[in-house]
């Protein structure tokens, strides 16, 4: 049970410290210097510089990639709990991403309810506001199927 809490954890972990960065890249000065996650290496304000995130999202990827491949040999972890748990933790961690972005960059963790992703030259419309809060729920949920559903 401990690599299906950590599979999770490392993904979550590389999402929200991604989220760190690109907001801090996207950020205008002001908010690159009065956010509360991340300093120009100052250490006046903000947990750690810009690196330091650097290095958590590279924990966030090894620690996923070294957890997934032992999860078959030693604990004979299904397919279908593996994906499970890697679908929720996608879940948490994209709104784990788009909280820390959005901290950073506006400085508060909510996207506009009317917002739209931009990606592939489409505008897709996406749920803003609390209800972001969803896929924290539905991830959860995900999760501990993946844990717990045999």
């Amino acid at each position: 049970m401990i690599l299906e809490i950590l599979l999770p954890s490392f993904i979550i972990l590389y999402w929200f410290s991604e989220g760190v960065t690109e907001g801090y890249t996207w950020a205008k000065a002001k908010r690159r210097k009065e956010n509360k996650l991340i300093h120009p290496n100052n250490g006046k304000n903000g947990i750690m510089d810009y690196h330091g995130w650097r290095i958590f999202e590279n924990l966030g990827i090894w620690g996923t990639v070294i957890t997934a491949y032992f999860m078959k040999p030693c604990c004979d972890v299904s397919v279908k709990s593996f994906f499970l748990l890697g679908i929720g933790a996608w879940l948490i961690g994209t709104f784990c991403y788009e909280a820390a972005l959005n901290h950073i960059y506006y400085g508060k963790i909510w996207k506009p309810v009317d917002y739209k992703w931009h990606i592939f030259g489409k505008d897709i419309p996406w749920f803003g506001g609390k209800k972001s809060l969803i896929l924290v729920g539905v991830g959860l949920i995900v999760i501990l199927l993946g844990i717990f559903w045999r």
